[in-house]
């Protein structure tokens, strides 16, 4: 394989100082570069060889700073920009000193029901910011949700349509699997999004909370035939509602976005702050 952190020395430096590489999401490569004036670190995520082949790297760079222009919540990491790196193309963000959730998961199990809830009202909130924006995360899940300082922060919101969007020309139309494939865990994703009969857009969202509901419920994904959370332990009956309509086999009958769902949530007063944990990006 080619030196992919030597050509983003090339491509980032002398500006930023490639440090080191961190653990990867699914086929993303990832590499944390120091901000040689100031000294803030920067996440670098490489997308895989047979997806970046298929990226026009100027659109790419142009809609990732629309994409960042929109997303103004607290909640959400903002996308800095993108470009390529010899035959990888990257975008870049800032670095979060802290932890996964699924770094968390794997290390605690199930979480405690006050954890549960105040790390799903931060998701939904910020979820719903982009959903008033139109934009949909569109890869939700536990390893881009990001624990620290006290705060829920959700990234790479709106990267997937942002990589369709960016495909060039001969391939446009007939790369959204070769996307899926890339990006995506299949867990997460709505049956629609699964065999292809419809796109990104927020019920297939809600689907991916409803997924990482049940996992930081019970210590693990749902499958089928497996009990129920409620089954499991004691679940407030607004809780499990939640879950079961996030995970609704049919679109229609999940919330229409993530406001729909935190209209219907009984949450405490001051619902909100997550446990950081070690640098686990």
């Amino acid at each position: 394989m080619a030196d992919i952190r030597g050509a983003l020395g090339q491509v980032l430096g002398p500006a930023y100082r490639v440090e080191r590489e961190v653990r990867p999401v699914g086929d993303c490569r990832m590499f944390v570069a120091l901000d040689q004036a100031t000294g803030a670190e920067l996440l670098v995520k490489v997308l895989p060889t047979s997806l970046s082949l298929g990226v026009d790297e100027s659109r790419f760079a142009t809609n990732l700073l629309a994409l960042g222009d929109r997303l103004t919540h607290p909640g959400l990491v903002v996308p800095r920009g993108g470009g390529r790196a010899g035959s990888f193309v990257y975008h870049t963000r800032p670095f979060v000193q802290g932890t996964t959730l699924r770094a968390w998961l794997a290390r605690q199990g199930e979480l405690p029901l006050r954890r549960v809830v105040e790390i799903l009202h931060q998701i939904l909130s910020a979820l719903a910011h982009a959903h008033a924006a139109s934009i949909a995360h569109g890869d939700l899940k536990p390893e881009h949700i990001l624990l620290a300082d006290g705060q829920v922060l959700i990234a790479d919101t709106g990267i997937f349509s942002t990589v369709e969007r960016s495909l060039v020309a001969s391939v446009r139309g007939k790369a959204y699997g070769a996307i899926v494939e890339a990006l995506c865990t299949t867990e997460y994703l709505a049956p629609e999004r699964r065999n292809g009969t419809a796109g990104v857009g927020p019920r297939d969202d809600m689907f991916a909370v409803g997924v990482t509901l049940h996992e930081m419920l019970t210590g693990r994904p749902p499958v089928e035939g497996a009990a129920s959370p409620a089954e499991i332990r004691s679940v407030p009956p607004w809780l499990s509602e939640l879950e079961r309509r996030c995970r609704s086999p049919e679109s229609a009958s999940r919330w229409a976005d993530a406001s729909a769902a935190l209209a219907n949530g009984s949450w405490p007063s001051g619902a909100g702050g997550a446990g950081g944990g070690s640098d686990a990006q």
